[in-house]
């Protein structure tokens, strides 16, 4: 039970590494309706509090703090370098210097039943700016690649999809693997308004996505105003 509650910390951390770093493997946002680009002040205290008021009729979610996730991720980026990914720049593991990144946000996290949350509050607006113009130059690269672990290898395959909510940058994908005999897909929505980046990630199928991209759409939505 503890190895596998450290290793859903290892992928919350991961997912919040991935945010933060530039992972290569998303798909171009398209901005909509400008915003005012003021910066959100918060500490790391009121932000787990924020997501506590945001999750509490839910009982199995489980918040998990700034200093945790920090705590975390030395283990969990190792653990990531373990990865083995062609081409090699789609990987966070080739990304700029972690301590860098976390230097300049806030971070928390929601474990669900069914899906993960990650917000990252940056501490200027520019600053999440160009970590999203970053991911989004390099993106058409890594719309398929390869991961490699302990001599196994899984394909991926990034598929774009619509997604709005009413933030500035808004990105929606599906990413589909496969290792020759089994095949999973994982929805990730991502959203970003002035210094806040919100991600969501949750496993799909054709059936499931277009509800999914639509509830965490709403979800999306509600957590921002919970934040101002």
């Amino acid at each position: 039970m503890a190895l596998a509650r450290r290793t859903k910390l290892y992928f919350v951390s991961g997912l919040c590494l991935a945010g933060l770093l530039l992972s290569g493997c998303s798909t171009p946002a398209e901005p909509t309706e400008e915003t005012s680009g003021t910066a959100l002040q918060i500490n790391a205290d009121e932000l787990e509090n924020h997501l506590k008021e945001f999750v509490k009729d839910d009982s199995k979610a489980e918040v998990i703090s700034d200093a945790k996730l920090r705590k975390s991720i030395p283990e969990a980026q190792a653990w990531i370098e373990g990865l083995s990914v062609s081409p090699s720049k789609c990987g966070v593991t080739f990304a700029a210097p972690v301590t860098e990144q976390l230097a300049n946000s806030k971070m928390a996290a929601v474990q669900f039943d069914d899906r993960y949350l990650t917000v990252a509050v940056y501490q200027e607006v520019q600053a999440l700016k160009n970590q999203w113009e970053s991911e989004s130059k390099a993106s058409g690269e890594c719309a398929r690649y390869s991961v490699t672990i302990d001599g196994k290898t899984r394909a991926y395959h990034l598929a774009k999809q619509s997604l709005k909510t009413k933030a500035e940058l808004n990105d929606a994908y599906v990413v589909t693997s496969s290792d020759g005999s089994t095949t999973q897909q994982q929805l990730v929505i991502r959203a970003a308004r002035g210094n806040v980046m919100i991600s969501f990630q949750q496993q799909t199928s054709a059936k499931q996505t277009q509800e999914q991209l639509q509830h965490g759409a709403e979800r999306i939505d509600a957590l921002f105003e919970e934040l101002e």
